[in-house]
């Protein structure tokens, strides 16, 4: 694994090299500051696998500097580590939502540095990477029902604020802190009749719906604490930490309302808004190594819940959570 680490602190940028050497990531490359990281990407032919970024550093701080890496088209995808002081939960969500897949808080452990750093190569040899897609650089008036991907894959839509990878939103719920649990609060939206939307859509409309589900549920709950990712097959799980959640079923008719009001999803302006069931939020498990699986499954079947006692009927529910953590 080809590895580029950022930082500002000179022990840190001889300290990595240094506990890497005797692993299987023992390439590494050092960087100073953002400015002299985004040169070293731009003069080299092969892509580094992975980035190590300081979040604290003067002139371009971590964030601005993934955010600025996510733009390069030879990096939508590359894993990006997090290196900072700061274990606070909006400075923590404004690294994810910039396009971070995990965070190591300092001062750090050898042992934890090589264990993430295998969690990412695990990542990289596996399918578990959502598709991502940029409904911008899309062709418009693609055929109907024919993707790339299948119904139950996980989705990525760049460019939607708040959505990141599956991956991503697991990583950043099993390290939330005891303090952080306290005020966390994870729910489910789910688009109804997603079948027919995937078979009648095109792969740009398909990603657009997503999008408009994920920017309406952004609008209603209007908190930066908020993240979200979508696992496939129109499933949405979303992550508070405050207390500004709006209250259940209310939630859901106030999405249901914003979806109404943005319109047609698609490119066919005949195309009905979306319609969704949004389950009760529900508190993340205390546990850390059985967090992950265990909340988001119970928020799935609050979520599949409540569509089945609309419908008034009960569909077998299979778990979406295979791409977290």
């Amino acid at each position: 694994m080809k590895i580029l680490a950022v930082d500002d602190n000179s022990f840190v940028r001889e300290f990595l090299p240094a506990i890497l050497e005797g692993t299987d990531f023992a390439d590494v490359t050092v960087a100073a500051s953002g400015k002299e990281a985004l040169e070293i990407i731009a003069n080299t032919a092969q892509p580094f696998d992975c980035l190590l970024l300081d979040i604290v550093m003067p002139f371009m701080d971590g964030i601005t500097l993934c955010r600025k890496i996510r733009a390069l088209s030879s990096y939508r995808t590359t894993p990006i580590i997090m290196l900072t002081l700061k274990s606070d939960a909006i400075s923590i969500e404004q690294a994810f939502a910039a396009g971070a897949n995990d965070y190591i808080v300092k001062p750090f452990e050898v042992r934890e540095v090589e264990r993430r750093l295998r969690v990412i190569q695990r990542l990289l040899d596996s399918s578990e990477v959502a598709l991502r897609l940029d409904p911008k650089l899309m062709l418009r008036g693609g055929p109907q029902g024919s993707h790339d991907f299948a119904l139950e894959d996980p989705v990525h839509v760049l460019g939607t604020p708040q959505l990141v990878p599956p991956f991503s939103l697991g990583n950043y719920l099993s390290q939330l802190s005891s303090k952080h649990l306290n005020i966390c609060q994870v729910f489910c939206a789910q688009i109804e009749d997603v079948a027919s939307l995937y078979s009648r859509a095109n792969s740009r409309e398909y990603a657009m719906a997503i999008a408009n589900v994920a920017g309406a549920i952004s609008r209603v709950v209007d908190c930066p604490q908020l993240l979200m990712a979508h696992f496939g097959g129109g499933t949405i799980l979303c992550i508070v930490t405050g207390d500004s959640l709006p209250g259940w079923p209310q939630i859901e008719e106030l999405v249901l309302a914003d979806l109404q009001i943005t319109g047609p999803w698609g490119e066919d302006a005949t195309y009905e808004p979306i319609t969704l069931s949004i389950g009760r939020p529900v508190r993340p498990n205390a546990n850390r190594t059985q967090r992950v699986r265990t909340t988001f499954n119970r928020a799935i079947d609050r979520a599949t819940g409540r569509q089945n006692s609309k419908n008034n009927f009960w569909t077998p529910h299979t778990s979406a959570v295979s791409s977290a953590r």
